[in-house]
């Protein structure tokens, strides 16, 4: 019973694979069409970590037989409104990387980064920091005391304290969605437009901060792109190869703080240990572990803003209070979807409180505040 979604009894894997051998193989067409599992399965990777079947590089990679299956249903124009009914956020995510790929003009434009004077960037050279959806995101999702744009703000301006001054273009969308629910052709289109960005930029070194980001620079660029031979890292994998903090003046904070895998970054990038590294050797942190921790970390519930519903809240219910059982004052974490689909749940929560609902004991204690790894660090640091 490892799927998370055993706990909202809504999925099972083997159950998939066994109806996809017996009645999909024989009518596929059918089979993406009435099973309505396909669009529930979170592609989190966690049944592989235990399945005996699932090795690194061979035998069952259910995450790819979905997606592949995806790809077949939205390919033939099979999903139809199944699709549509299982999109978050009345899709706008989606239609914003569909929007990307179909027009010629750059949408993500780094204005905020270009009119700030305490951030230095530049056009061309070896090391490029990738923007993604930050700026997007920021106007569709209103989180108090929260602003996307930190991330990159933080990130850049860690970089250029130790004397590290990377290329940043008008990119687009790295076109996570659309690859995760089949949309491959549009998805490719997102990717060789950045590609050739970075490449006509002089760009050898890809450095991201978000994890979805990451896992498609790293692991599916290569096979949509021909020629993307760039070396990619992620901002905490960057941070540790380099030794960046070796060079900063710290500042010192009481708090305790813990860390959440993002599933692309952890189970499917293979990044456990960066992040970890740097937050547990800053003065002043404690830093602990929450009980599911690194391949058996829980993921938040929504993929690629697929099927967000009330019954997969318990799944961020739980990650919260495990953050809440080892008296976690943050949760550092780098993927924004996370910190979206988490503060919808501590606001949910926050409001039962202030309305004296008793829910599980959980009003005798604090409750965490969500935070990506950059904005965290330039905030220590007194950056922003």
């Amino acid at each position: 019973m490892v799927c998370p979604l055993n706990l909202v009894k809504e999925f099972s894997p083997r159950y998939f694979l066994t109806q996809l051998r017996l009645t999909g193989l024989k009518n596929i067409e059918s089979f993406v069409v009435e099973n309505d599992d396909l669009y529930l399965c979170l592609t989190c990777g966690m049944c592989m970590q235990e399945c005996p079947m699932s090795k690194p590089e061979e035998g069952m990679n259910l995450v790819e037989i979905i997606r592949t299956l995806r790809e077949f249903s939205f390919q033939n124009n099979l999903n139809g409104q199944g699709l549509q009914d299982n999109c978050t956020h009345q899709s706008m995510m989606q239609l914003n990387s569909t929007l990307h790929s179909q027009s010629e003009p750059v949408i993500n434009r780094i204005d905020f980064i270009k009119s700030d004077p305490s951030l230095k960037i530049t056009d061309t050279g070896e090391i490029g920091f990738f923007m993604g959806c930050f700026q997007f995101m920021e106007k569709l999702f209103e989180i108090p005391n929260h602003e996307f744009t930190d991330i990159a703000r933080g990130a850049i301006k860690l970089l250029n304290l130790n004397n590290v001054v990377p290329v940043v273009l008008d990119t687009k969308c790295c076109g996570h969605d659309l690859y995760w629910m089949g949309d491959t052709e549009n998805a490719t289109r997102l990717a060789e437009f950045n590609v050739q960005k970075m490449k006509a930029a002089g760009v050898k070194t890809v450095i991201t901060e978000c994890a979805e980001g990451y896992y498609m620079w790293k692991y599916v660029y290569p096979k949509l792109v021909t020629d993307c031979d760039f070396k990619v890292l992620h901002f905490s994998e960057y941070i540790i190869q380099s030794k960046l903090l070796k060079k900063n003046i710290m500042h010192p904070l009481k708090m305790k703080i813990t860390y959440h895998d993002p599933c692309r970054l952890g189970r499917l990038g293979n990044v456990f240990e960066p992040p970890r590294q740097i937050l547990s050797k800053l003065p002043g942190i404690t830093y602990l572990e929450m009980k599911h921790n690194r391949s058996s970390s829980f993921c938040c519930g929504v993929s690629s803003f697929l099927d967000c519903n009330a019954k997969k809240k318990v799944l961020r219910e739980l990650r919260i209070q495990e953050a809440m059982d080892i008296g976690a004052d943050y949760i550092v974490t780098t993927c924004p979807k996370c910190i979206v689909h988490y503060n919808c749940y501590l606001k949910e929560l926050a409001t039962n409180l202030q309305n004296n609902q008793n829910i599980h004991d959980k009003d005798s204690k604090h409750l965490p505040k969500l935070i990506d790894l950059s904005t965290f660090l330039a905030k220590y640091f007194l950056l922003i």
